[in-house]
């Protein structure tokens, strides 16, 4: 039995209309970065400024640290601006699964590349708090390393007192999120909010596969 479910959050449980993306790519491109969308992908749902830096050498950028928090700057305070002029909502039926895993007893966490700063802006403008709606939130500012690493997912097992993998479910829409479930030893969940297919999901090695995050409590049972 699950103990513990974690969820990423845009194009998981919440509906950022893409904005994420659309900030990071503009981040880098800014800063004259030229890559492919296949490319862009392989970065979705990790930390940001981890990718920005990424995405500057893939992009063939000749960057030094200066440049990197630059752009940094730049989308953290475009990304402050949109989520405050039009915020994130709940993709439909979430709300309904998160209470429902809570009222069975099941502990809910969120982990997110967003920095800390971002992940509360949006949590604020949805109504979400910790003890009400969810058990947890793990920024990827507040560990070494950010997805695909699985220390945010550590993080909230140490956090909600969960030390058996086997007790805990991880869903998300982006190939960082399954192998960030799969290093942390936790079963893995990709749903098809996003931007992969059920193929690649499969091809991934994912556990399991959902349309939505919100067929969560199905699959449970």
């Amino acid at each position: 039995m699950y103990k513990l479910a974690i969820f990423d959050m845009a194009g998981t449980t919440i509906n950022d209309r893409d904005e994420v993306y659309r900030v990071l790519r503009e981040a880098t491109e800014r800063e004259g970065a030229d890559y492919t969308d296949n490319e862009f992908q392989n970065y979705m749902g990790t930390e940001k400024k981890w990718a920005i830096r990424h995405l500057l050498e893939v992009g063939g950028v000749d960057y030094s640290d200066a440049t990197v928090d630059k752009a940094w700057q730049w989308f953290r305070e475009e990304l402050a601006r949109t989520y405050t002029e039009q915020p994130p909502t709940p993709l439909d039926g979430i709300e309904e699964m998160l209470a429902s895993l809570r009222d069975a007893g099941v502990k809910v966490a969120l982990t997110t590349g967003f920095s800390r700063e971002i992940t509360d802006l949006i949590l604020r403008n949805m109504g979400w708090s910790v003890g009400e709606t969810i058990d947890a939130s793990v920024a990827g500012d507040e560990v070494e390393t950010g997805r695909p690493e699985p220390f945010m997912i550590q993080k909230a097992m140490a956090e909600l007192d969960i030390t058996d993998a086997a007790e805990v479910i991880s869903v998300g829409d982006t190939s960082a999120d399954v192998v960030s479930a799969q290093r942390a030893g936790v079963t893995s969940v990709g749903v098809l909010t996003g931007h992969l297919s059920e193929q690649q999901f499969s091809e991934l090695g994912a556990d399991h596969v959902l349309r939505s995050a919100a067929d969560l409590p199905s699959l449970l049972n």
